[in-house]
């Protein structure tokens, strides 16, 4: 009865945690009116499908969005705001990610390229159709 019960106790809590989340909305949202930073919040964070394709203007503002949106959410109950806060900080770090990689890409842009294997190294393992044999077989080892 004990492993039972051990391993639905996560199930538990997780389902505990969600009705409070959408208890504490929903109260929430009676009795101040809509909550307008969770329309922000999804429209900031539902970008980041597209965090590749956006420019770097794009990029930065959402950032942005992302800084200001923290400082509403953090208005919120504790619940609420420790859930938005850790999802929107997942959102603005890929912008940042991807914003900082573009940075530090090389001019000519898009990925380098293979690495070039050099002549002397086909020739200390030799060059036939099959490929590369592999590193040699250190000294005083039997030959395969």
């Amino acid at each position: 009865m004990k492993g039972i019960l051990a391993r639905a106790l996560p199930a538990l809590r997780a389902t505990w945690l969600l009705l409070a989340i959408l208890s504490c909305g929903g109260a929430r949202a009676e009795q101040q009116g809509p909550a307008d930073w969770r329309i922000e919040f999804e429209a900031v964070c539902v970008k980041t499908d597209l965090a590749m394709t956006l420019s770097s203007e794009e990029l930065g503002d959402l950032v942005a969005r992302c800084d200001r949106l923290a400082e509403r959410i953090g208005a919120e109950e504790e619940i609420v705001r420790k859930v938005f806060l850790k999802r929107l900080q997942s959102c603005r770090a890929l912008f940042v990610f991807v914003l900082e990689s573009r940075r530090a890409a090389p001019v000519g842009g898009g990925a380098p390229a293979p690495a070039q294997q050099s002549p002397s190294a086909t020739q200390q393992h030799g060059s036939d159709a099959a490929g590369p044999q592999g590193p040699p077989a250190p000294e005083g080892s039997p030959a395969p």
